[in-house]
């Protein structure tokens, strides 16, 4: 028991008051951190509520303004709205009664430009000088009149020109010299009439006018038949109120276009064709159809079971392998003579030949002298295109010349034709039938040198074939 007293009186307690001696700055430091991060975040926590209170505050505030001033700009339409208004046309020097059952009082704004006089109930009202001026009376409710004074010429004009659009069954608002036109065009000679009106009052009648759907169908139909029919490849109108605007592509003929714009009056716009900044490709097929027994040829291409189409897309291949057995039958040769492909641009001019250049000598005689120049000449087949854009197809002229040598020239055909395409679409252009004759002589050698035993050992023969030339075009896009 002493022993455990000692312990506690000279060790245990020592060593706590010690390190309570030597802890104790830590532990205060430590506490005044505590307390000054408590204090900070108190600090943040009371300075944001003051914010938001102070925000709510001012949208508060704004919204209370908003509402006052939507309630001032309110007024004025509340109390307009009570006031009755008429407008008034007065020509320099005319007057005008105007008749109450109560008059009160009048205010008059410009003195200068209208004099007025009281009678009982009637006031007298005199245009004084060109220009405006409102009037108010009380009787006993206000009543605005605005009123314009204008010239005695204008003042008919404007009258004249408010009656004449008043007749065609359109609502009539004159605000001084100006006219508004409200309402639906039925009749076309009244279209017409009205934008004749439009030119020459431009800048005095406001048209709000519409075209009925009738008589704008009418119109844009018109004006569709007489492009198209004139070679414009492209054509799209829209309506406006009184206005059609056109716009097209196509070959531009000024004649036609101003013919339209004086019949249908019609707005229009030229645009420059797409088709023409693409480049296309121009297939051919040039087929020969031989007959192998002499025989003039009794049929075409067109009795064969396989479409122009197979022809470009699997080639003549397959027109011989499908027709195999009539063409045994009817001792035919099915042949390509050519293909040619070509990139293109569309109004742009292309050629093709298939022959060759062939020479003749022009024998001539000239003072005693014998002159025999050589000419040369084009023997075979050239075929000329031109494809432009036409009725949202293309349009392909072309020509064929076939020319084959003949004794001392050459001879032969040419055509000339037009032909409407579509891209992808493939169709006969060309159909040549002609016949050859063929002479030949044979002989044994040294026998046929012998006179009269040269006759038994030679042998003639003549031949005849009859052929026919087909020509086939393809168009595609090049991607």
């Amino acid at each position: 028991m002493n022993y455990l007293t000692w312990i506690s009186n000279l060790g245990v307690v020592p060593l706590f008051l010690l390190a309570a001696f030597l802890l104790a700055p830590e532990a205060f430091f430590l506490f005044l951190r505590r307390v000054s991060v408590i204090a900070v975040l108190e600090a943040i926590n009371i300075s944001q509520w003051i914010t938001n209170y102070f925000l709510n505050l001012k949208l508060l505030n704004l919204t209370r303004s908003l509402l006052f001033v939507k309630a001032l700009l309110l007024l004025p339409c509340a109390s307009n709205a009570q006031i009755s208004q008429f407008d008034l046309i007065l020509a320099k020097g005319e007057q005008k009664e105007l008749h109450f059952s109560q008059l009160n009082k009048l205010s008059v704004g410009n003195s200068e430009v209208i004099t007025h006089k009281i009678i009982k109930n009637k006031l007298l009202i005199k245009g004084k000088k060109i220009g405006f001026s409102d009037l108010i009376v009380w009787s006993p409710k206000p009543v605005k009149y605005n009123i314009y004074v204008l010239s005695k010429q204008k003042y008919l004009k404007t009258i004249q020109l408010a009656d004449a659009l008043g007749n065609l069954g359109l609502v009539i608002d004159i605000k001084g010299p100006m006219i508004t036109a409200k309402g639906e065009v039925l009749d076309f000679a009244d279209y017409l009439y009205l934008h004749k009106i439009k030119k020459q009052f431009q800048e005095q009648v406001f048209f709000k006018i519409k075209l009925s759907p009738n008589l704008r169908n009418l119109i844009i139909s018109k004006v569709y038949q007489e492009l198209y029919s004139r070679g414009f490849s492209k054509v799209s109108c829209t309506n406006q109120w009184l206005d059609v605007n056109c716009r097209f592509e196509g070959s531009h003929q000024k004649s036609v276009i101003d013919e339209l714009k004086k019949n249908y009056s019609v707005n229009f716009s030229e645009e420059e064709s797409i088709s023409l900044q693409k480049n296309y490709r121009l297939k051919m097929k040039i087929v020969q159809l031989e007959g192998l027994d002499g025989q003039e040829l009794k049929f075409g291409l067109d009795k064969l079971s396989a479409s122009v189409g197979d022809l470009f897309e699997h080639g003549l291949r397959k027109l011989i392998d499908e027709n195999l057995v009539l063409l045994s039958q009817s001792h035919m040769e099915l042949s390509t003579l050519a293909e040619p492909e070509l990139i293109v641009n569309l109004a742009q001019p292309q050629l093709v030949e298939i022959g060759s250049q062939i020479p003749f000598q022009n024998i001539t005689h000239q003072r005693g002298a014998i002159i025999a120049p050589i000419d040369w000449k084009f023997a075979g087949l050239r075929i000329t295109t031109n494809i432009s854009p036409q009725y949202g197809k293309f349009l392909v002229k072309y020509t064929t010349e076939f020319s084959r040598p003949m004794d001392q020239g050459i001879s032969g055909s040419k055509e000339e034709s037009t032909v409407f395409l579509r891209p992808g679409e493939s169709i006969k252009i060309f159909q040549i039938g002609y016949k050859t004759s063929s002479f030949e002589k044979n002989q044994i050698p040294y026998l046929s040198e012998i006179p009269i035993l040269k006759e038994l050992f030679t042998s003639r023969s003549k031949g005849q074939s009859y052929k026919q030339i087909y020509g086939y075009i393809y168009i595609d896009e090049v991607e």
